[in-house]
């Protein structure tokens, strides 16, 4: 059956992950605020941040199951209480224990949120046959950066309190409405047969599933994205020697020219397969950043002006090759699977966050070692390399 995505429909998924990607990343450009709060070290702080990831990846392996077993609406209302509630609690909390444990649960309900949106937007895209994940993961991109852009105009005049407490009660109760308004197409939970109706937590990590292909080559999709996000300010600053406000420039160019490469996904595409649009746009996105990266370092003690240039082009560039490969890799994990989507985007998932995680201690080891600027070829590399992995995963996955 060919069901169109009409005009509302479209425009509710969109509101999904848009408000999604303005609601979670709020805290990100606070967290000096809150580390002032919990008045721990550096170290100690960057420890507590990635502890979210412990219950994301508690959701990632049980999480796809229940999505489909209970329906997305049902998902969707708790998670987003859930989400919202420990984002609150998190800018009052000074006790670094404390904070540790509602991170956690933080994790836990963006993933299972992450999960349900995701689930959902491959079954309509499966069902209408229009490719929409990669523009949906362009909006949530917009909304991540329209939230760092909200702090940037009025951190310096707002308290935490007054910035992150109305920021996040609006888009809750705006994602209340939309769900209300989608209830009718979500994904019901008939999905459920007799064989299933007993979904154990032995059950769920007995038939947990990992396609390698498709997850190395998401890895390799993701790492320049997650790398830009981790060392692009720190390398304006470090390597350039530009000012703080200037420092985010390379950041902000990179997710822009994502939100247009993957907003602009269908009029690249074209009549082209996944694979003939994928494959020149990580070789360009790779090569341009791999060139750039080089000529800037060379060019910096002599041109300083110049060199950051061409290193922001280059950045620039590489968000527009990378932009809509992760999101095709989604597709390629649900159309791989014999599991039903939300499953398939979580398995694939928790293994990434185990992939990831060894692909930042990598480079931050090379980092220190060597160079930051050496480190940051890695990820360039890795992207050029998803030209062998997306050529094997639109193949069926063997039995």
């Amino acid at each position: 059956m060919n069901r169109p995505i009409d005009q509302a429909e479209r425009r509710g998924l969109q509101s999904l992950f848009f408000l999604f990607g303005l609601g979670i990343m709020c805290l990100a450009p606070r967290f000096p605020d809150i580390k002032a709060n919990l008045n721990v070290s550096t170290t100690y702080f960057g420890f507590l941040m990635s502890s979210g990831s412990i219950g994301a990846f508690a959701a990632q392996m049980t999480m796809g199951h229940i999505v489909h077993r209970l329906g997305v609406y049902k998902i969707l209302i708790v998670s987003s209480t859930f989400t919202y509630f420990t984002l609150g609690l998190l800018i009052e909390i000074h006790n670094p224990i404390i904070y540790l444990i509602v991170n956690i649960i933080l994790g836990f309900s963006w993933a299972t949120y992450h999960i349900s949106i995701n689930a959902q937007a491959l079954h309509r895209q499966s069902e209408s046959g229009t490719q929409i994940i990669p523009m949906l993961h362009g909006l949530w991109s917009a909304g991540a950066v329209s939230t760092a852009l909200i702090a940037l105009l009025i951190s310096s005049s707002v308290s935490l309190n007054w910035h992150i407490l109305p920021l996040i009660i609006i888009v809750y109760l705006l994602k209340l409405r939309t769900f209300a308004r989608l209830k009718p197409l979500l994904l019901q939970g008939n999905e459920v047969t007799e064989a299933d109706e007993v979904v154990t937590f032995t059950r769920m990590i007995k038939s947990f599933s990992i396609d390698w292909i498709v997850s190395l080559g998401f890895l390799c999709a993701l790492m320049l994205e997650v790398s830009v996000g981790d060392w692009a300010t720190i390398m304006a600053r470090q390597e350039f020697g530009v000012s703080k406000s200037i420092a985010v420039l390379p950041y902000f160019l990179f997710m822009g020219a994502m939100i247009i490469g993957r907003l602009s996904f269908n009029r690249f595409k074209g009549d082209r397969s996944d694979k003939e649009i994928v494959q020149p746009f990580a070789v360009m996105g790779g090569t341009v950043f791999l060139t750039s990266l080089g000529l800037s370092i060379q060019l910096k003690d002599t041109n300083l002006h110049l060199a950051f240039s061409i290193f922001c082009l280059g950045i620039f560039l590489a968000g527009i090759g990378i932009s809509f490969i992760g999101p095709v890799f989604f597709g390629y994990a649900s159309a791989r699977s014999d599991k039903p989507g939300g499953v398939a985007v979580a398995e694939l998932g928790a293994l990434n966050q185990v992939l990831t995680f060894a692909g930042r201690a990598v480079i931050s080891v090379v980092a220190g070692a060597v160079s930051l600027p050496v480190a940051m070829t890695i990820p360039g590399v890795m992207l050029i390399l998803v030209v062998f992995f997306v050529a094997a995963a639109s193949q069926p996955r063997k039995k």
